[in-house]
């Protein structure tokens, strides 16, 4: 089990692994919540998820995301006061799953669940090919983040997050980024 003190540990170690981009997420941040929300998404996506952004940059289409986005929008409204911490993922199985399986096909699986993340920072917790392996989560389909988010509420249920600024979920991400990394990994 995940002591309080190594999840507080993995956390501040965040802060050292720490790029660019986490300097921005607040802009993006921002811009989202200032109804700019397609700029916001993009810069985020190719901020956060630069590496399978630049392989679409030629097949993305602006005008595809935006349907998508007009399409999960309500979901995402429906969901807004939804916290990780209390969250009944079995009663969300079907908004997080129609969600998923809308974006997947746009911004791949680690892009989903970022842009998912950012829409709501609340409610997701933000996965990548590191963090899924460490958690021994083989697919990438909505079955499968679904049973990631309860795996991460089984396994943090314990903890106390009190920080106002960063949601539990961040957290969460923070901390697993923190132990799926190398110092050395990490330029100076």
């Amino acid at each position: 089990m995940i002591t309080q003190g190594e999840f507080e540990e993995k956390v501040k170690e965040f802060g050292t692994l720490a790029d660019f981009r986490d300097e921005i997420e607040g802009w993006c941040s921002e811009l989202i919540g200032k109804n700019q929300e397609l700029e916001g998404l993009c810069f985020m996506l190719f901020t956060w998820n630069f590496a399978n952004m630049r392989r679409m940059l030629k097949t993305f289409s602006i005008k595809k995301f935006k349907e998508v986005l007009r399409e999960i929008n309500p979901i995402f409204a429906k969901l807004k006061k939804e916290k990780f911490e209390i969250a009944d993922f079995d009663k969300l199985k079907d908004d997080v799953g129609f969600i998923y399986s809308k974006l997947l096909p746009l911004v791949q699986q680690t892009g989903t669940t970022k842009l998912m993340y950012f829409k709501n920072p609340n409610l997701f917790v933000m996965w990548d090919t590191k963090i899924r392996s460490k958690w021994k989560i083989k697919k990438v389909d909505s079955e499968s983040y679904l049973a990631f988010l309860k795996l991460m509420q089984k396994e943090f249920f314990h903890i106390k997050w009190d920080n106002k600024s960063i949601s539990l979920a961040r957290a969460i991400d923070m901390y697993n980024y923190a132990v799926t990394q190398k110092v050395k990994d990490r330029k100076e």
